[in-house]
């Protein structure tokens, strides 16, 4: 698994990506804001985990799985402060899978002591209760912007499929979710449109993104038995083991993982220093559609609790 380390080491504070996906990379949340905004003041790991971004190896088919991947964050951490010292201060970030994959890392004993903090954006602890808040949300903005007669023919198939699916998803009603949420971000227009396609083109070649691997392992992650595993998990029932300094942060108009998700989160925690913070411009990408609000946010905690 790739662990690529920049940034401000020698403040000893570091902040540990845990990426999308699965199979997406941490190629995507090392942008030169990120570098000049949080990495002159602390250090960021970015990490790819098993089957994702340029990590090699075979294809792990046996050993795709969400235990065994909390397992190799634990490993992660344990090479980190043998490298870096055991006073290290570490934080984890989680957005998207990453936050399921944090989510039984954090709820597992004696785990959340490893680390100073955590910082939730966007991220997922509920994959069924995602489906049914993804669905939810849909419908609400999708006959709200009908209503103002603003992309109706863009909406009308995403509340068709909405109105005829309203429990008891199968995994492709799930993918499908999914892929409207992408969708039903760019028929908003509160939100920064982006194309994370057309970012990663851009820097590809200057920043050297190894794109044949990143496709290879995306395309073996999405079509893995894997995902029927996280179709069914959730973490909300223990949710309330987690007692370390907790940062949430979340985009009003995020459709993937909905703001409600977020809120599931903040109140099942029995963290006494948590802090739920939204960001007005935002969906599911806040390191691209509100960079400045996420470093200020991440920066303040990471400084109170270094």
């Amino acid at each position: 698994m790739r662990v690529l380390v920049e940034g401000n080491t020698a403040s000893k504070a570091f902040i540990l990506f845990i990426h999308g996906g699965p199979g997406v990379s941490s190629y995507f949340y090392d942008t030169k804001y990120i570098s000049k905004n949080i990495g002159d003041k602390y250090a960021i790991v970015y990490w790819d985990q098993r089957n994702a971004g340029s990590s090699q190896g075979t294809n792990n088919g046996g050993n795709l799985h969400l235990d065994q991947m909390a397992e190799d964050l634990k490993k992660v951490i344990e090479v980190l402060k043998f490298r870096y010292g055991q006073d290290m201060s570490l934080f984890l970030m989680g957005h998207s899978f990453g936050g399921l994959l944090a989510a039984d890392f954090l709820t597992r004993p004696g785990y959340q002591n490893m680390i100073k903090g955590f910082i939730d954006v966007d991220g997922s602890h509920n994959y069924p209760l995602n489906d049914t808040l993804t669905q939810e949300a849909l419908l609400t903005e999708g006959n709200y912007q009908i209503s103002q007669k603003r992309n109706i023919n863009d909406w009308a198939p995403i509340i068709s499929f909405c109105n005829s699916h309203k429990g008891n998803f199968t995994l492709e009603d799930s993918q499908q979710l999914e892929t409207f949420a992408t969708q039903a971000e760019n028929y908003v227009d509160s939100i920064k449109h982006i194309n994370i396609v057309n970012l990663i083109l851009k820097y590809s070649i200057p920043d050297q993104i190894p794109l044949s691997a990143l496709l290879c392992n995306l395309l073996y992650s999405e079509d893995s038995n894997f995902n029927k595993e996280l179709a069914v998990t959730q973490f909300s029932s223990s949710l309330g083991a987690v007692t370390i300094p907790v940062l949430v942060l979340w985009g009003k108009y995020d459709f993937t993982c909905p703001l409600a998700l977020g809120e599931d989160f903040y109140n099942r925690i029995s963290s006494t220093d948590k802090r739920l913070v939204i960001s007005d411009k935002s969906g599911h990408n806040m390191i691209y559609q509100d960079k400045e609000f996420l470093c200020n946010e991440v920066d303040t905690f990471v400084q109170n609790h270094k």
